[in-house]
């Protein structure tokens, strides 16, 4: 009867892929998979052949898995940052200076980008503000700015939905203030 011992010894002894020899001294692995092992060169050189398909299906379920890992890394990351669509800078996070919702088109541009169509190629400033993304004119009035707002908001735009929200809340906007009460 074996012992669980004797099965221990047993599975540190290696055996060769191609003429079956057990013992110590198998020790060549295969190059690719480093699955199999063979007691010399020659028996590697002999038994690639009658390896190659098995070797190829393990390296490429070894990459499945290695992708699928480093998806589940990605996944867990948090988003990047955004650009400026306009000049690709790393915007600074919205709630502070440096950045500008447009409630035209919905992006998030830098500044630069934002004050840079307020003058022509000459200097001279120009009178009708557009978006620097979409060129749309800027609104006139308070009240069509906040139907573009309302329009994003209607369009599951986040931003757009806070915006309203700081509106409400601080009375801005010709909004109501919203009074809390404890």
């Amino acid at each position: 009867m074996s012992t669980a011992d004797d099965k221990d010894d047993d599975s540190d002894v290696s055996k060769c892929a191609n003429c079956g020899k057990e013992g110590h001294e198998v020790n060549n692995k295969c190059n690719k998979c480093k699955q199999v092992m063979y007691c010399n060169a020659k028996c590697k050189k002999k038994h690639r052949h009658k390896h190659k398909k098995e070797c190829e299906e393990h390296i490429r379920i070894a990459a499945e898995r290695a992708a699928e890992i480093h998806d589940e890394k990605l996944f867990k990351q948090p988003p990047p940052e955004e650009d400026c669509p306009i000049c690709f800078i790393r915007l600074p996070p919205l709630e502070s200076e440096g950045s500008q919702y447009m409630s035209c088109c919905g992006k998030v541009i830098c500044c630069g980008c934002a004050y840079a169509p307020v003058y022509d190629n000459q200097g001279n400033r120009v009178d009708e503000y557009k978006c620097p993304f979409c060129r749309t004119e800027m609104p006139s009035s308070r009240k069509e700015a906040v139907e573009r707002e309302k329009k994003r908001v209607s369009l599951d735009d986040p931003i757009a939905i806070y915006n309203l929200g700081v509106y409400y809340f601080n009375g801005k906007m010709d909004f109501h203030k919203i009074i809390k009460r404890l």
